[in-house]
């Protein structure tokens, strides 16, 4: 676990390292491995938080139907995202109720902090993201526009540093190279599903949805781990996706890692034909576009 650069002349820097530290008591006292602060997750997190605080309202889907994931992959990210997500609205005369002072804030984002390690089976969606245990990074993100306190949890898996890709989906094959950043570590599975194109919603639609789902879609390309290279030795791998194109719109590119090495098949063998996406960590994500 490793923290990032704190935000270029953030005010909120202390405020949201007091949250992670927070949500490290946590993680620490359920036996689990502590998380560092994001400073990219925490950029998109205050974008989709001041967007919705200053329309009114709470989704994981923004304006333009954009999910967590799309926004992470367009701000530049490559990791897997998983979001937490309040709101507080504060009704009065005044027009600014909710003071935006950094440490006037950091009593309502450890409060919504609670609601979500407070929830009970089977409606705890929220607090078991905090205690997932393949997270390695979180952002947070916040916002106040008058009366609306908005917060976000930019959950991050972090496991791989990828290569490059193309924002166009390939005619061809995908190629999919990096290396993993965590001993122990290989890659296990990679799917694309394909999505379309995202729709747009007004707020009224937006205040209707609730859980998303982010590998949802056709599914139009597998790769089980005997079909890629990887080398232990320098944590390097690489294998080619061959997507099936369904139309026009985004494809998303999804890879999972697992743990140990040993256990992963990478020769091919007789009955070998499924691969079961539990025993992996989904990791890595890209978003392409057909048009």
């Amino acid at each position: 676990m490793q923290e990032t650069a704190p935000i270029q002349d953030d005010p909120y820097f202390e405020v949201r390292s007091a949250l992670v530290r927070r949500i490290n008591q946590d993680r620490a006292t359920a036996g689990l491995d502590p998380v560092g602060l994001d400073a990219l997750a925490s950029q998109v997190g205050d974008r989709h938080c001041q967007e919705m605080a200053g329309r009114g309202y709470l989704s994981h889907w923004n304006l333009q139907g954009l999910l967590p994931y799309h926004r992470y992959h367009f701000a530049g990210g490559c990791d897997h995202v998983q979001e937490n997500l309040s709101r507080t609205t504060v009704l009065s005369s005044q027009p600014n109720p909710i003071s935006a002072e950094p440490q006037a804030v950091l009593r309502p984002l450890l409060e919504a902090h609670q609601r979500y390690v407070d929830e009970q089976p089977p409606l705890d969606g929220h607090r078991r993201n905090v205690l997932d245990p393949a997270h390695t990074h979180v952002g947070i993100g916040l916002a106040v526009v008058g009366g609306e306190f908005t917060m976000a949890e930019e959950f991050v898996n972090r496991y791989v540093k990828l290569a490059a890709f193309p924002e166009l989906l390939p005619r061809g094959p995908v190629v999919v190279e990096g290396r993993l950043l965590h001993s122990g570590f290989g890659p296990f599975y990679c799917a694309v599903f394909y999505e379309g194109w995202p729709v747009l919603r007004d707020v009224d639609a937006l205040d209707r949805t609730y859980a998303y789902q982010d590998m949802a879609g056709d599914v139009c390309a597998r790769v089980p781990p005997w079909g890629m290279s990887f080398r232990p030795g320098n944590q390097r791998f690489r294998f080619n996706v061959p997507v099936e194109p369904r139309g026009p719109g985004y494809y998303h590119l999804v890879l999972w890692v697992r743990q140990p090495v040993r256990a992963t098949p990478y020769q091919p063998s007789i009955g070998a034909s499924q691969v079961d996406t539990k025993d992996g960590v989904p990791c890595a994500g890209w978003v392409f576009r057909r048009d």
